[in-house]
């Protein structure tokens, strides 16, 4: 039993009971499990690619987690309306590691299992402030890779970035984009398409 005293001329020892102390300890040793209850979970998701390739993503509170290896890091992967919304362009980026050289950088899109669509080939890339952006020709409304766009749920997409660097050294990194309904129809409705 743990005692403590008053101070003054008729200090007397006070008794707290073991449940007084165990009262207030028990808040301390349940605050690691009430932060830790606060984060969100991640959920490795197993996706199937084109030629039946099956990659997991981690998905978490903010959705999919960026596509990463040996250092380098998707920081973009979106499709992008021209002026009049009858075309749309493909828009990459990532960063690179400190000292990295590139002499090719290849984007495609791996989401159907029967071929994979190249978007990228960029034989000449280049690392400004340790970023490498690239753009995709243009593809009309119509065209039949952009079917995805027609559907009216959220549209996963995923990308396989190939990286070679002055050594010879490929890099793959897969990187998955959401693409939400409401993002979608802004684009048919540009194509005509009345949903």
């Amino acid at each position: 039993m743990l005692a403590s005293f008053r101070a003054g001329p008729d200090a007397s020892p006070v008794r707290r009971s073991p449940l007084s102390s165990s009262l207030f300890a028990l808040p301390l040793l349940c605050l690691p499990l009430l932060l830790t209850s606060c984060v969100s979970p991640q959920i490795i998701s197993k996706i199937t690619i084109t030629g039946g390739k099956v990659v997991p993503f981690t998905f978490g509170s903010k959705g999919a987690e960026p596509g990463r290896a040996n250092g380098y890091e998707v920081k973009t992967a979106v499709y992008l309306p021209s002026e009049d919304g009858q075309e749309i362009r493909y828009q990459f980026s990532f960063s690179a590691p400190a000292g990295a050289a590139l002499t090719r950088v290849q984007v495609s899109d791996v989401t159907e299992e029967a071929a994979a669509v190249p978007l990228v080939n960029d034989a000449a890339p280049k690392l400004e402030a340790g970023i490498w952006k690239g753009t995709s020709e243009p593809q009309r409304a119509g065209d039949e890779h952009l079917a995805w766009v027609y559907t009216i749920t959220t549209s996963m997409r995923i990308y396989h970035f190939v990286l070679t660097d002055t050594a010879g050294k490929t890099t793959e990194i897969y990187h998955v984009t959401a693409y939400p309904d409401f993002v979608k129809s802004l684009t048919r409705k540009k194509w005509g398409a009345n949903y």
